[in-house]
């Protein structure tokens, strides 16, 4: 079995896309790890409830864990970053964090957001940055892990998919893995949605998953595969290898 490390800048990013992924893989015995690093205090849906940051940040940790169990995460840690301002921060201290984070979880592969956030918001343009920058200098100094980087994305919108105008989706040409999601798990994924019932108005309005419902689809670092992986662990590079013997996107 393998060890799965997700790291988001935010409570909800892990639900509003790639939940029901995390409930598939839970549900075939791998060890699935959560890393948020703010507690999404800046959210916006404060004002429509009338409660000051520190509370909602309270709030919203709280719903983090019904989403860990609703997912039956092998572990969840929520950092206390100040939301809305990664991109405020020493970037030095944010790699440290995370890598002390991949010491201890050690996994195999890594999901974050893609280069362009999805929704472009500055926060997981950072997260990106930091994660991937991360895992680039362990792949340097030789650490075995992780074995994998994979950022989290979604395709081109179908004739019939309602998507905001303002996320962004990553070409065909560059998606490595698309994975089919089956009802189960994508009713698990729902359940996880549904613990964030501050933002259950946005979350009945745009209807998040719909845009996995035919699949979810992921770019991998470094890698390049054509047709597509149907699994983000399959052809899984050897811990000792210095990297897999597949073609490289230039």
């Amino acid at each position: 079995m393998a060890s799965i490390l997700y790291v988001f800048p935010h409570p909800d990013d892990e639900s509003f896309g790639p939940a029901p992924l995390l409930a598939q893989q839970r549900r075939h015995g791998h060890e699935v790890h959560l890393l948020t690093l703010t507690r999404g205090e800046a959210t916006s849906q404060r004002e429509r409830l009338g409660v000051g940051t520190a509370e909602m940040a309270e709030i919203r940790a709280a719903e983090m864990q019904d989403v860990a169990a609703a997912l039956d995460l092998t572990s969840l840690e929520v950092l206390t970053y100040p939301d809305g301002r990664l991109d405020e921060l020493n970037p030095l201290e944010l790699e440290q964090t995370v890598a002390e984070h991949l010491h201890r979880t050690a996994p195999d592969l890594v999901v974050t957001y893609p280069v362009h956030g999805i929704s472009g918001h500055p926060d997981h343009l950072v997260t990106h940055a930091v994660v991937k920058r991360v895992a680039a200098q362990f792949r340097a100094d030789g650490v075995s892990y992780p074995r994998r980087l994979a950022f989290f994305t979604l395709a081109a919108p179908s004739g019939t998919t309602d998507r905001p105008d303002h996320l962004r989706h990553s070409p065909a040409a560059v998606i490595d893995v698309r994975v089919s999601i089956d009802a189960v798990d994508l009713e698990r994924g729902r359940d996880a949605l549904y613990c964030y019932e501050t933002y259950l108005p946005v979350i009945e309005e745009h209807q998040p998953l719909q845009d996995v419902t035919d699949g979810i689809v992921l770019e991998i670092w470094g890698e390049a595969y054509d047709p597509p992986l149907s699994d983000p662990l399959d052809a899984l590079p050897d811990a000792d290898a210095s990297r897999p013997d597949v073609p490289v996107r230039r």
